[in-house]
């Protein structure tokens, strides 16, 4: 099978092949090929508190005030036919970070979060909202109150936020805390991975009508404890979905070298690579 045919599959032939061991292997050279890929430094900046470096072309900017810069370590992340579909970042760590995670959701006016790791011992990142009901995060100009906390799966909850700002306005916004990545190298179940993607989706489509002068949605914020792994194989199976139900058409390669030109040095591990094949034969088995 040549490279080229491998790397853009029509979705009904994937679904047959992705089992195969051949296959596998092929899929695991492709991630060499894209880790082979020089990045290239210039054009990025350090993130506030940390070493790690960031995009400058597609960072998200916060508006400037005496508390704080207006530099955020969040990548925006472009969907299909979307310039701004989601916005990549990572669990907060500290206080300050708490409080311009907040201004950057109510800034960016997002409906809809995703959490890939559950802060605790093993795990970098704080718990950045109150988690009993009727209770209130204070953060400078921002107060973020639990509405309802929903258990409807067994691997993820939600919980709606109301997030109101001293000088007026209000958001609502359902927050999705996936519970079963509890380690970065490891991978969880397809079809329960999908199964969060999914009720995403359906969240975000019939969320309030906060739109962008373009008509998009407002960006989806994702994040995990590096911002860098977990939250990329969403966005990269999130995207592939959308282009199937669009297009029919899926090329997971392609989607991912365009992220990593999006979010600086993503997409470590071999095994989530992979796992974006596995997870997107899932999707095709049950809900197509």
């Amino acid at each position: 099978m040549s490279s080229k045919n491998a790397k853009t599959r029509h979705c009904e032939e994937l679904t047959s092949i992705i089992d195969e061991k051949i296959i596998i292997e092929f899929i695991r050279q492709e991630h060499t090929n894209l880790m082979m890929k020089e990045m290239d430094a210039d054009g990025t900046f350090v993130a506030p508190g940390t070493d790690e470096l960031c995009f400058d072309h597609n960072r998200v900017i916060l508006k400037e005030d005496k508390e704080s810069s207006d530099k955020i370590n969040a990548s925006y992340i472009a969907g299909f036919k979307q310039p701004k579909a989601y916005i990549v970042t990572k669990t907060p760590d500290a206080e300050a970070a708490i409080h311009k995670f907040w201004k950057m959701v109510w800034e960016q006016q997002s409906e809809v979060i995703v959490m890939l790791n559950k802060p605790d011992q093993n795990e970098k990142g704080l718990i950045y909202w109150k988690l009993e009901e009727r209770s209130t995060l204070y953060c400078e100009k921002l107060s973020v109150e639990t509405i309802k906390v929903w258990y409807l799966h067994q691997s993820f909850e939600i919980t709606t936020l109301l997030v109101t700002h001293e000088d007026g306005g209000s958001l609502l916004v359902d927050h999705f805390l996936y519970k079963n990545w509890s380690k970065v190298d490891s991978v969880p179940s397809g079809a329960d991975f999908i199964n969060l993607v999914m009720k995403t989706r359906l969240k975000n489509k019939y969320a309030p009508a906060q739109k962008l002068p373009n008509d998009y949605k407002t960006p989806v914020v994702v994040h995990c404890s590096d911002g860098l792994n977990r939250s990329i194989v969403f966005c990269a199976i999130d995207i592939s979905i959308t282009r199937d139900q669009k297009i029919g058409d899926v090329n997971i390669f392609s989607i991912m070298s365009q992220l990593r030109k999006q979010r600086y040095d993503c997409l470590h591990y071999v095994d989530h690579y992979v796992f974006c094949y596995s997870a997107f034969c899932e999707y095709l088995n049950f809900f197509t």
